[in-house]
């Protein structure tokens, strides 16, 4: 195998199907029969043995040369959930604790690993980066970039996640962008924060204003301050007035002004270790507050105010999985 073909990307679907795999493999409830299917699948294609190998150096890396998943946690979270998608468990597997460390098996790790960004922080992590032209970077929690800066140019490329840009003065006058999934974004002394979701990407302006150059499209829309457009994937791609609730994590704080619970759960969700989701009456309730994120994981706090408030209650399966349902 080539250096080329050993660095290149895996896709997700594959990454998905080996961690599927190395559960299975790992809890001891796998037969000879699925065995033999593993063999097959790995032969399949070289990528496929590619990620199978990284899954088994990155549990020896993580667990003092034990390649494997603790079999018994991988046997009760499989028995404890028969009844739930397979990417749910394995995203709730994926958290548990093994041996007193925390094994994350999931896509971000995986690639992170093999391919580590040059700035990123864990789920409830959020940090502050001064970069050498001046310009404060800040991540939101389980956020990845990389900084491409030479002497024609500087460049951000937003791999996950969230962050907020107060672009820096540039003694030689190099460009500045910012690469996300859905376009590319050139600001104008600004301050700003970008977000790739699930349905597209959010851009919201604080001072100064962006230049959206959107992927597949030859036009460049100017974003001003005090306006956010969301654009690519599912979204509207519309400018709307700034949503500041939504900027309220680079100062610690997650706030709601007269929010839908499902909105505030999703942002919140992004700080928590595991799944945590609502129904869809719970989701129709709105809430206004702020709440601190100063703890790693703050969600049994703001969940414990959010029941105090609203007529809802908690329900958990485990400290990992937690549903939000309206009394």
């Amino acid at each position: 195998m080539s250096g080329a073909e050993d660095s290149a990307p895996i896709p997700p679907a594959v990454v998905d199907i080996a961690i599927g795999w190395h559960v299975r493999h790992a809890s001891g409830l796998i037969g000879d029969d699925e065995q033999a299917r593993l063999a097959h699948w790995l032969a399949e294609h070289p990528d496929h043995a590619r990620v199978w190998q990284r899954l088994q150096c990155m549990g020896e890396h993580l667990h003092g040369g034990t390649p494997h998943l603790a079999p018994a946690v991988a046997r009760s979270v499989l028995q404890r959930l028969p009844d739930l998608e397979r990417r749910k468990a394995l995203r709730l597997l994926s958290l548990a604790l093994v041996g007193g460390s925390s094994l994350y098996l999931g896509r971000n790790l995986l690639h992170d690993a093999t391919f580590p960004a040059d700035y990123h922080t864990a789920v409830g992590e959020r940090r502050e980066v001064r970069l050498t032209d001046g310009t404060l970077l800040q991540l939101n929690t389980d956020s990845a970039v990389d900084i491409r800066f030479d002497d024609a140019s500087r460049r951000i490329l937003l791999r996950r996640g969230e962050i907020h840009i107060a672009t820096g003065r540039d003694p030689a006058g190099r460009p500045f962008r910012v690469e996300a999934r859905d376009g590319t974004l050139v600001p104008v002394g600004t301050r700003f924060t970008v977000s790739q979701l699930d349905d597209g990407t959010l851009l919201g302006v604080s001072e100064g204003a962006v230049d959206v150059l959107r992927s597949g499209h030859g036009n460049t829309r100017r974003v001003e301050a005090g306006q956010q457009l969301a654009f690519g994937g599912q979204a509207d791609d519309r400018l709307q007035p700034l949503d500041e609730s939504r900027q309220a994590w680079t100062d610690g704080m997650i706030s709601a002004e007269n929010r839908r619970l499902d909105d505030l759960l999703a942002e919140l969700a992004r700080h928590h270790r595991g799944h945590l989701g609502c129904t869809a009456a719970a989701g129709e309730l709105r809430i206004t507050g702020t709440w601190p994120l100063h703890d790693s994981d703050p969600s049994e706090a703001i969940l414990a105010s959010l029941e105090r408030h609203l007529p809802i209650r908690v329900q958990r399966l485990t400290r990992y999985w937690v549903k939000v349902e309206t009394r």
